[in-house]
């Protein structure tokens, strides 16, 4: 057993030291973001009020796993109009600043369920679809906690295209080794986590002035639907 574990930890140290060369022989793709998320997601919508939550006070960061996740920028902001309440939640990752499979712990399946949280429903590839904007199809989860339930559609876009799988528990050490199966050597794109959640169904949400606001703020970071005939999964 120790003969073959030998010559596989080998591989991989090698695997790993041919990526750093070739990552610092070729540079990375530039950063889309041009602006801060906190002027991105509005701050102010008539009708509604708006309050800028400390990530922190995320799921995410309840999960105990903020500290690992190194984003470049982040943004929680909440909307409530009397007993309707929105979360809009966004991290982001500069090309090469991390793992795919990494930033992928941002998913409620792995860090809200950490959380204490109950996944009760789970679809994929939902579309998202509100007056004059529609955004590209989303994971989408019920979750329910303490007596509460959040319908959650949430993105891990890669380099601008959703990036979907299953990732039940804690990051995988192999994730870097998953990546280059998947993605080859284009390893370095830029990545965004994006949750919206909130404790009314999406169809209730839609009539609501105001809510297309927040879903049009998504369309300048690349969450805009593709063109007819492209795809929205790699």
């Amino acid at each position: 057993m120790i003969k073959t574990v030998l010559p596989l930890t080998a591989l991989v140290l090698l695997g790993a030291f041919g990526l750093r060369v070739y990552f610092s022989l070729v540079p990375p793709p530039e950063a889309t973001l041009t602006q801060p998320l906190s002027v991105i997601v509005p701050e102010r919508i008539e009708g509604w009020t708006v309050r800028t939550v400390p990530m922190d006070q995320s799921p995410e960061a309840a999960a105990r796993i903020e500290n690992f996740l190194n984003f470049d920028d982040a943004i929680f902001r909440v909307y409530e109009q009397g007993d309707t309440m929105i979360g809009l939640y966004i991290a982001y990752w500069t090309p090469g600043k991390t793992s795919y499979r990494w930033a992928g712990v941002h998913t409620p399946d792995t860090c809200w369920v950490q959380a204490g949280w109950v996944r009760k429903e789970r679809e994929s590839a939902v579309p998202l679809v509100s007056l004059n904007t529609e955004l590209k199809p989303a994971e989408f989860g019920i979750y329910a906690k303490d007596g509460l339930a959040q319908h959650v559609f949430f993105w891990h876009l890669v380099g601008g295209e959703p990036y979907r799988y299953n990732q039940d528990g804690m990051h995988n050490i192999w994730a870097s080794l998953v990546d280059l199966r998947e993605f080859g050597f284009n390893l370095r794109k830029e990545q965004f986590f994006v949750r919206l959640s909130s404790n009314r169904p999406l169809e209730y949400l839609q009539r609501m002035p105001g809510f297309d606001a927040i879903l049009a703020s998504l369309e300048s970071i690349g969450m805009a639907v593709s063109p007819a005939g492209e795809s929205d999964y790699p």
